[in-house]
């Protein structure tokens, strides 16, 4: 075991062994450490999260949701967050998830753009299913994402070639390869055919 994953393991049992809570501020600490700092971490109702690589269907889909979502934003004026943002999604307990694509409708001023965690909250966020998710955790996020005021969420399976549309107070949809992915109100004007989220750039049959 190396040093560094000898130190992130004793790390993370001293704070199980106390039964402590990782607060905010803490988080925000940890992910300075030399030791996290190559590492995608979160932090769940002060449980902190440590996500392994995603793989390279993950970075190639999420780039490519991250093009369609930019083009869309030429024309409106909207914003794409990518490279798992942190979003404070709700304290005591604290819990500050990275979503692998976000939109925020509105236009920020260039001087109010955080170099830390984002001050407000996106209208959209992308979750793009990995090998390493685990259906509940990903069904929690969503769950969390929707409970601290995100409008929609976007869950899309490159292996099953769906995405799953989450409403606060509407049923689910999970839309196939034959179906158009609308952004509702949340996104006036957008839409795409389902099947082109899979047509990545870069790859053939």
């Amino acid at each position: 075991m190396t040093t560094a994953l000898a130190g992130e393991r004793a790390e993370l049992l001293r704070v199980e062994r106390r039964h402590e809570l990782v607060t905010l501020e803490g988080f925000l600490g940890l992910s300075q450490r030399e030791e996290y700092a190559d590492k995608r971490l979160e932090l769940d109702e002060g449980r902190l999260i440590i996500m392994p690589p995603a793989g390279e269907m993950h970075a190639r889909e999420c780039a490519w949701v991250v093009a369609i979502l930019m083009d869309y934003a030429r024309r409106t004026g909207g914003g794409v967050l990518c490279n798992n943002p942190g979003l404070v999604l709700s304290r005591n307990p604290d819990t500050v998830r990275a979503p692998d694509v976000a939109y925020c409708r509105e236009a920020v001023p260039l001087q109010e753009v955080s170099a830390g965690l984002p001050a407000r909250l996106p209208q959209l966020v992308v979750e793009v299913v990995s090998p390493t998710d685990r259906p509940n955790e990903v069904v929690r996020k969503v769950q969390q994402y929707l409970r601290a005021g995100i409008a929609m969420v976007w869950v899309v399976d490159p292996e099953d070639r769906t995405v799953g549309v989450y409403r606060r107070g509407r049923e689910p949809q999970v839309l196939g390869e034959g179906e158009v992915l609308s952004g509702e109100e949340v996104l006036p004007g957008f839409s795409v055919a389902v099947a082109e989220l899979f047509r990545l750039p870069g790859t053939c049959k």
